[in-house]
């Protein structure tokens, strides 16, 4: 029977969660491996020359025996693997394309790692990646005698889940070896107790940490829907973002935004953006999947603390007046000085004078050193 739309969902977002925890990809096989009515061994194989990664990364359904005999004297024996390098990468192929069952019955592995399982010689699997150096793919094996009533429905599912689990996988692959959270949250400066997303140009939500996800459960400030695409609940700041995230798809604008959002019970949130490229981020063993270029949104919100208490530090901290502190704050908050003048109903050339105070007072050159004080000072509050 097809997967229920549910269920797709289900299985899309354990690998979306598999992005920044790898070890989540065991979560999500043994969840794939139950998901038609009938049991499917599932797997993540693959290989890495450069890095020498293991030959089985994750499985699910198979007897640790098997598992173990297959390490030991298979690895490098696959029939089905012979025919990978046939695949292009998207390819959804099924075990009876990869060996035909009449050259399959005749060999060793057969004989003993298949047909002891109730001869599981249906299913088959997509090519996530393939290149001179490495390759992996998402497998499954059924009992032959299944075939006829859940295969194409399996090769489906196949198809459906690759695209989330290639970019899953080259989440894991540019993060690598850094706390991401830590990281994304340096970036923004920040602090804990952000909830840091990362969006691609289409709007489709790819990481969102455990705050993250409180967040978008939540409602009040942003959601997702069935296919994952963020949405603010104020038009303005859907408005806002969708801008941003238009400028970065047309490539060379990793540029930063900051501004204030207001949510359905009438709390302030403190929103940043930065575009990135994928590609610049450290590499992991499993290597480029998809293109280096590929644009994508960190966006970082976090509650504002009390703006009154936040001001009264900033006059104590920095040296500025009350006056001067609420320009200064905006600014820092990404607004222009023709906004800054609207907001608070002053005179344009009354908010150049209190930057230009603040510059001073602060021993600044530029605002982009007056706004980074303000937020290494919103960092030392937030811990």
């Amino acid at each position: 029977m097809a997967v229920a739309a549910e269920e797709l969902i289900r299985l899309s977002n354990l690998a979306v969660s598999a992005a920044l925890d790898p070890g989540r990809w065991q979560v999500f096989l043994d969840t794939l491996s139950c998901s038609l009515g009938t049991r499917v061994c599932t797997q993540l194989i693959g290989y890495d020359d450069l890095t020498k990664a293991t030959p089985l990364t994750f499985s699910s359904g198979y007897d640790p025996y098997i598992l173990e005999l297959y390490d030991e004297h298979y690895a490098d024996k696959n029939p089905f693997a012979a025919n990978f390098a046939t695949c292009k990468v998207g390819d959804v192929v099924s075990t009876h394309q990869l060996c035909r069952p009449e050259t399959l019955k005749k060999t060793q592995f057969y004989a003993d790692l298949l047909l002891p399982l109730e001869d599981i010689t249906g299913g088959g699997g997509s090519m996530l990646a393939l290149d001179g150096d490495r390759m992996f793919l998402l497998g499954g094996n059924m009992r032959s005698k299944d075939r006829d009533k859940y295969e194409d429905d399996w090769l489906r599912l196949c198809a459906q889940l690759a695209p989330v689990i290639r970019q899953s996988l080259e989440i894991n692959r540019t993060i690598s070896g850094l706390t991401f959270e830590k990281w994304a949250a340096e970036q923004h400066l920040m602090g804990s107790g952000t909830a840091i997303l990362v969006i691609d140009t289409a709007m489709r939500i790819h990481y969102a940490c455990a705050e993250a996800q409180k967040l978008l459960a939540s409602g009040s400030l942003v959601g997702c829907g069935f296919d994952r695409r963020l949405h603010f609940r104020s038009e303005e700041d859907q408005g806002r973002f969708a801008g941003f995230v238009q400028l970065q798809s047309m490539g060379g604008f990793d540029v930063f935004r900051n501004w204030q959002a207001r949510d359905g019970r009438g709390r302030n949130w403190t929103c940043r953006s930065i575009g990135l490229q994928l590609g610049d981020l450290d590499k992991t063993p499993f290597g480029v999947f998809m293109n280096k270029a590929v644009s994508a949104v960190l966006l970082a919100v976090r509650p504002e603390a009390g703006s009154d208490t936040f001001l009264a530090q900033m006059q104590k901290k920095l040296g500025l007046s009350p006056a001067e502190a609420a320009t200064v704050l905006k600014l820092a908050d990404g607004r222009t000085p023709a906004e800054i003048a609207q907001d608070r109903e002053i005179s344009i050339y009354t908010v150049r004078n209190q930057i230009k105070a603040a510059l001073s007072k602060t021993g600044s050159r530029r605002q982009a050193e007056l706004v980074r004080s303000v937020e290494q000072l919103r960092l030392q509050g937030s811990r």
